[in-house]
């Protein structure tokens, strides 16, 4: 892609796009002041990137502070996430792109080894012979750019005795030589619905369009795509979990508040059943108690030391997690707090509503549910924070029978929702007549 406008259409920072898609799809309807810190040309150019890569999802409107931009996805008529494209465009030289093709064809065979000084000669006599000595990369630049490339996988290396000897990794064949669509399919569904499923995503990119437009068969009533521009934090989150590391993170709330770093144990990740959210459950070493951070939140992330104490901070957790219906865990100063407050409720269902009772089975994230006879059953959780769970049980609000918590603020204040509930539909209902 070449620059045009003034500005260029590639990618230089994955964390300032990252922070524009934030601000014009997850958080909605953000305008040129909005941006504290940004000036008004970094914002005009970051905006017409994004037009670019999502054009048929962009929108804007007028309002009393000016033009407004946003993202539209409607998920549910779009098989391929097209947030993606963040991840395929990065900015590179003119120098980059030459060295990736003299490369690729100077290793052209899997079984082809060449040294860092061999590579240079081939590039000097070969590709730029009759060229300027001037297009000639430095040495420490093409082994830069080797090492980059053994890193991401397009290349091997080994040593034989001081030498370092480089060949092509050899490229998994994708084809479906039955005639089958069946990886096709697998890889469209795992790009959707995986977590890093933009790995899936370049994997399906491989295949032929043939294949890939085969593969549109997946349709999600709930289709969360907004942490896919986390995919790179996240697997980082992933490799430190497996590794047993801690990591490094610097967060920033809100763009008008400073960033702030912290040293944090990943122990599992969630991700929320309404909107999608990603929130990362760690351990702070430092403060001494276990802590939900919000992924969208983050702004950088690199792997920290191996902790010895990993498996036992997983094994607390769990009985931590025994007591927290979403993320929602009491801290002080000193450690995190146990203390819980009982819930229950009592649920009525008629002859033919099995259906309800096997909600109440399926839905729970902790406590039980206990049979009481036929047409009834009680719930019953010790909870950290109940108020959490308000918006699970409301939905069996026609059949509660009765709503009862070991703190009297909790059940006054469900029972004051009911109330004002009821008052409106009554206010709806005169307004009718």
């Amino acid at each position: 892609m070449l620059a045009c406008m003034g500005y260029s259409e590639l990618i230089k920072s994955l964390d300032t796009i990252r922070m524009y898609v934030r601000s014009f799809y997850v958080y909605g309807f953000k305008g040129r002041k909005d941006f504290a810190g940004k000036s008004g040309r970094t914002y005009d150019d970051e905006r017409r990137r994004l037009e670019n890569y999502l054009a048929p999802f962009m929108s804007f409107r007028k309002d009393e502070g000016g033009k407004v931009s946003f993202v539209s996805i409607d998920s549910r008529r779009t098989s391929r996430n097209p947030l993606y494209k963040i991840f395929k465009a990065k900015s590179f030289t003119a120098m980059d792109i030459s060295l990736h093709f003299m490369l690729m064809d100077i290793l052209h065979g899997p079984d082809e080894e060449k040294s860092l000084a061999r590579i240079l000669d081939e590039i000097s006599s070969v590709y730029l012979d009759g060229f300027s000595t001037d297009l000639l990369p430095e040495e420490s630049t093409l082994r830069k750019k080797l090492k980059e490339y053994c890193e991401l996988g397009l290349l091997c290396a080994r040593k034989d005795g001081k030498t370092m000897l480089y060949r092509r990794a050899v490229s998994p064949d994708l084809s479906d030589r039955d005639g089958g669509s069946g990886l096709a399919d697998m890889l469209s569904f795992f790009s959707e619905a995986a977590p890093c499923g933009v790995i899936g995503s370049f994997m399906l990119d491989k295949l032929g369009s043939a294949e890939q437009e085969g593969s549109d068969l997946f349709e999600f009533k709930h289709h969360y795509i907004s942490s896919s521009i986390e995919s790179d934090l996240l697997c980082t989150v992933f490799e430190a979990i497996r590794e047993r590391r801690s990591l490094i993170l610097t967060q920033q709330k809100n763009g008008r508040d400073h960033p702030f770093s912290l040293e944090a144990i990943p122990l599992v990740v969630y991700q929320s059943t309404q909107g999608g959210r990603l929130y990362l459950m760690a351990y702070n070493r430092r403060k001494k108690y276990f802590m939900p951070l919000r992924v969208d939140y983050i702004l950088s992330i690199k792997p920290g030391e191996v902790y010895e104490g990993w498996e036992q901070k997983r094994a607390e957790f769990e009985q931590v997690r025994r007591h927290s219906w979403g993320v929602a865990l009491k801290m002080n100063k000193k450690h995190n707090d146990v203390q819980t407050t009982h819930v229950s409720f009592t649920v009525r269902f008629d002859d033919g509503e099995e259906f309800i009772y096997d909600r109440l089975v399926r839905e729970k994230r902790i406590g039980e549910v206990t049979r009481l006879d036929r047409n009834t059953a009680r719930f019953d959780a010790d909870i950290y924070d109940p108020q959490e769970i308000f918006p699970w049980a409301r939905t069996f609000i026609c059949r509660i029978t009765e709503f009862s918590s070991s703190d009297g603020y909790v059940t006054r204040r469900f029972y004051a929702d009911i109330r004002k509930m009821s008052r409106l539909y009554e206010e709806a209902g005169d307004a009718v007549q």
